[in-house]
């Protein structure tokens, strides 16, 4: 995940290896690839293959279609005088947080999945009974102990 800490902003992104043009190729080219399997099998007389083969490259073209819907997500703190300003852009709803920097506090949690099974650390920003989940996609634990250590210091100088 890339990890952007200028000038008293921090932001977190997640990798994106495929633009959108190459998932368009890729898209393609599996389309053709499918369709020439399914005529082949349908000229042996097996008709009901190109419905499913084409029910398989919408499901493949929708998947493509989530990820690119979710490729701009980020989240970012940004602290600037008295302020920690924490924003989080999700799929197209972007959600903006305003903290005292004073008041503000940065600890790290255990959280349950929502299946139940196992769990993960995730940092918590807090200040006067609110709070908000900072990084809990985007990194994995070994960069949240040090991203924590690093908000610990930035907040309280």
């Amino acid at each position: 995940m890339a990890i952007s800490n200028v000038d008293n902003q921090i932001i977190l992104r997640p990798n994106n290896s495929l633009l959108p043009e190459d998932a368009v190729k890729v898209i393609v080219a599996l389309t053709i690839v499918v369709l020439l399997i399914s005529l082949g099998f349908m000229h042996i007389g097996a008709f009901f293959v190109l419905p499913f083969a084409g029910l398989e490259v919408l499901a493949i073209a929708y998947a493509f279609r989530i990820v690119y819907l979710h490729s701009s997500d980020f989240e970012s703190i940004t602290i600037v005088d008295d302020s920690v300003v924490i924003e989080k852009r999700v799929c197209e709803q972007v959600s903006k947080t305003v903290f005292q920097r004073y008041w503000a506090q940065v600890v790290v949690r255990d959280v349950v999945r929502s299946n139940g099974l196992g769990g993960r650390s995730a940092i918590f920003i807090s200040s006067h009974g609110k709070e908000v989940e900072f990084g809990g996609h985007f990194i994995n634990d070994e960069e949240r102990a040090l991203l924590v250590r690093d908000l610990k210091q930035t907040i309280k100088q």
